[in-house]
């Protein structure tokens, strides 16, 4: 059984899963560091690599995602494999055949062979990476074996003394594996598939070492496949929550890589556009500052000397001697003029010393003395070389003579004085400004070939050039790859450009993008290792969860599911332990309303009773009398017809109260408000109850204001609530005992209060005195009957008033008050009227 498992777990590792991992890395590493494709070998992809990896990674994302989620559609596999092949199938030719390395040449067709070989049908459920590793380590050991160097440029001078060797042990590993596969000797297969992945392990190893970047990431994914092999017992079970969050951390670890590539691969190219553009835009902004002091200064010295008097007098006397001494004082002044000279209306020099020495007598040629004959405007002329050669520029303004006549005044700059500051530009960068107008060198970072050529126009043609600023990648001479960019200084012909290289630009930022694709990498590997034990835990709660809701109906407080950890499942958990505790909860108070309920059927059904029984008797007394023809006395029969009525009046009253109280619960309680005097409707309930108790009731005081108070309330529903507290005084208090009724106006209502010297009301049941059933201690082993609702009824209609009502008692035998506020400003409104 164990080697049947064993030999199952060699079978299930996938070359599609591989692939998958290949072209991901791969994928990553072309698009988010393509830099680093910086070798002779890459030179014929370059140009498409970051199309190349996205595609790489597109494709191994989707196949990752059908291998992952088998029942998703599966056209997202087959788009997955198709851009995989194409960028693959591309690679392999541009990148291995064109570029001779020989150990691509035959991994890369491989590997697309027996991928296409598990889309069939009969090998969709098992794995081929044996004979894929078995394929590849048998044409490597052979191709070694015959030509150490086909191992190509990146391993041939670190495997050279061991080549032949390495290829042996590859034939060896190869044909073991073969041995063991075929006849299904797990323990050679297994020793074999260990030995070929150190092979392929120290491969990757050598790859990184030497910067190889897709070779260290095929042995490497390799590497992981065989280890893969070796340790993956059995297939694992997709539909367990462990498989679940297996493939669920798997996908998600392949997010942050795709998502911190793309960040680190904007952030690099925005650093270094950025970079570049700030070093040009401080380029260009020392230089315009200068520039524009110096046009300044040259602008305001030519300007006032063409209209000074003096130098007038002088040109017009045509006095040689003294407009030297003149121009000496604009050269050797601070100033921007490192030579001054005068032409006339002919072009002709008069007398200056610093004059270019190749113009002869005549300067009429020159761009200054053409485009400085502009009355009010100072013109910068195009770059030449003056005395000794030097380099320099000319600024140029006409002086007005009169009678038609004008000289030219020439200030001359040398180029040599723009190189004193240098621009704030890296080391790696190299700065040039030129002259848009023939594209003249005018001052480089290594001050080499100035008023030749600028090298930047060699780079870019002249459309790129002609925006006032940009950035732009290109490739020069030798084939290095430059970011370039360039701007115009404003107010002259010339431009300022940046150059850099971009294996050195980018370097930075590319280490520190590596970095952070290694760390996701190395995070999303301990992810789905640790995925396996979070599983596990997560799959022991679950259980103990479903064994819970398997118990709920026999679950107790006492026992409910252990809890573990502050975590969501935790919390879950904790949910659930609460859930069965409301439900019991639930229970315990459905079994207290069922109690209640039946303990309310069977009050009722005494207090029923207790006024038919006699009711009926009296009704069966009266009956026999007139059947034997006794006649009665009339104090006698009158007697019997008011017991009749006051069980009748007592049935009445439970029926009224029951029914009230079926009218709270069913919503359909109302009030009827009309305006009414609360003291004759008092003065009536006194009356009414006081005869009707007779000799046997306690004295009823009567107590209330010399005005009528009329409000807008229930009459009705008033009446019943003072009826009850005024009986229940009668009921629970002797015969001598006063009860007091009292109604009093206050300043923002009437308050009524009904206080007895009675039984008197517990302290800890007065908090429950007004709910519907409930009745005091004392009261319910009084002689008194009742349902314990007329009180939980005056509740209702008071607050339904707006008032409130409450009692007060110090204790058994102490007596009881009651005292309802009900509010009203229309009470004194209405007094005020009588």
């Amino acid at each position: 059984m164990g080697e049947a498992v064993s030999r199952a777990g060699l079978n299930r590792v996938r070359v599609e899963w591989v692939a998958a991992a290949f072209g991901l890395l791969t994928g990553v590493t072309m698009v988010y560091v393509p830099y680093e494709f910086g070798t002779s070998i890459f030179r014929h992809i370059y140009p498409h690599i970051r199309l190349m990896g996205t595609s790489f990674m597109v494709g191994s994302a989707a196949m990752l995602v059908a291998l992952l989620y088998p029942t998703w559609p599966a056209w997202i596999g087959g788009v997955g494999r198709a851009l995989f092949m194409g960028s693959l199938t591309l690679y392999w030719w541009k990148a291995t055949v064109l570029g001779g390395v020989v150990t691509g040449v035959i991994v890369y067709p491989v590997m697309g062979a027996f991928l296409l070989v598990e889309t069939l049908p009969r090998w969709r459920t098992q794995g081929l990476f044996t004979g894929f590793l078995l394929t590849t380590s048998l044409a490597f050991g052979a191709f070694i074996l015959v030509d150490p160097s086909w191992l190509g440029p990146g391993f041939y001078p670190v495997y050279r003394p061991v080549a032949r060797p390495l290829g042996v042990l590859f034939l060896v590993g190869g044909a073991l594996l073969g041995a063991g596969w075929w006849r299904s000797n797990v323990r050679l297969e297994r020793g074999a598939v260990g030995m070929l992945t150190l092979l392929f392990g120290q491969l990757a190893f050598v790859a990184g070492y030497r910067g190889t970047w897709t070779g260290m990431q095929l042995y490497f994914v390799m590497t992981l496949g065989g280890a893969l092999m070796l340790f993956l017992r059995r297939r694992p079970e997709t539909s367990s929550v462990s498989w679940r969050l297996f493939r669920g951390v798997a996908l998600v670890s392949v997010l942050p890589i795709l998502a911190v590539g793309a960040l680190a691969s904007v952030f690099a190219q925005r650093a270094i556009e950025r970079e570049l553009r700030d070093k040009a835009r401080q380029t260009v902004a020392t230089e315009v500052a200068r520039l524009e002091q110096t046009m300044t200064m040259a602008r305001i010295l030519l300007l006032s000397q063409a209209r000074d008097p003096v130098l007038l007098a002088m040109l017009r006397a045509r006095d040689e001697q003294a407009l030297q001494s003149r121009l000496r004082l604009l050269e050797f002044q601070p100033g921007p003029f490192d030579a001054a000279w005068v032409l006339d209306g002919e072009g002709r020099p008069l007398r200056a010393p610093s004059l270019p020495s190749d113009s002869g007598n005549n300067f009429a040629f020159r761009d200054y003395f053409q485009g400085g004959r502009t009355p009010g405007e100072v013109y910068l002329s195009r770059p030449f070389r003056g005395v000794n050669q030097l380099p320099m520029v000319a600024f140029s303004t006409p002086v007005v003579l009169g009678e038609g006549r004008f000289d030219i005044l020439v200030g001359g700059m040398a180029l040599p004085r723009m190189g004193r500051e240098q621009a704030p530009a890296s080391r790696d960068y190299r700065v040039e400004i030129f002259d848009r107008r023939g594209g003249e060198l005018l001052r480089a970072t290594n001050q080499e070939g100035v008023l030749a050529r600028a090298p930047v126009i060699s780079i870019l043609d002249g459309a790129a050039l002609t925006p006032t600023e940009g950035i732009t990648e290109a490739v020069d001479a030798s084939g290095r790859r430059l970011l370039i960019a360039h701007a115009q200084v404003p107010g002259t012909p010339w431009s300022v450009s940046v150059t850099a290289p971009l294996r050195q630009a980018f370097a930075a930022v590319t280490r520190l993008s590596l970095i952070v694709v290694l760390i996701a990498l190395a995070a999303g590997a301990v992810a789905l290792l640790l995925s396996r034990w979070v599983g596990r835990d997560v799959a022991q709660r679950l259980t103990a969860l479903r064994d819970g809701f398997a118990a709920l109906g026999t679950l107790r407080l006492d026992q409910p599911v252990p809890t573990r950890g502050d975590d969501e499942l935790a919390q879950l958990t904790e949910g659930f332990n609460e859930m069965a505790a409301r439900i019991e909860r639930t229970q315990k108070e459905l079994r207290e309303a069922i109690d209640s309920r039946d303990q309310f059927m069977s009050m009722a059904s005494h207090e029923l009773r207790t006024p038919l029984t006699p009711l009926k008797a009296t009704i069966e007394l009266l009956l026999r009398q007139c059947r034997t023809g006794q006649e009665l006395s009339p104090e006698r029969l009158r007697g019997t017809l008011e017991r009749l009525r006051r069980q009748v009046d007592r049935l009445t009253r439970l029926i009224g109260d029951m029914l009230d109280v079926s009218r709270l619960r069913a919503g359909r309680f109302s009030l009827r408000r009309a305006p009414m005097d609360l003291c004759a409707l008092s003065r009536e309930v006194v009356d009414r109850i006081a005869h009707a108790r007779g000799e046997l009731t306690a004295p009823i005081s009567l107590e209330l204001p010399d005005t009528p108070l009329v409000g807008v309330w229930d009459e009705q529903r008033l009446d019943q609530v003072l009826t009850n507290l005024v009986e229940n005084a009668v009921r629970y208090s002797r015969p001598d005992k006063p009860i007091h009724v009292r109604v009093r106006l206050q300043d923002d209502g009437v308050l009524l209060e009904v206080e007895d010297q009675g039984i008197g009301v517990p302290t800890e049941n007065l908090p429950h005195l007004f709910e519907p059933f409930y009745r005091a201690q004392n009261a319910s082993a009084h002689h008194a009957g009742g349902l314990g609702l007329g009180l939980a009824i005056c509740r209702e209609i008071v607050e339904r008033h707006g008032g409130r009502i409450h009692a007060e008692s110090q204790g058994p035998g102490q007596g009881t008050r009651f005292s309802v506020f009900l509010p009203g400003q229309d009470v004194t409104d209405q007094i005020t009227g009588t």
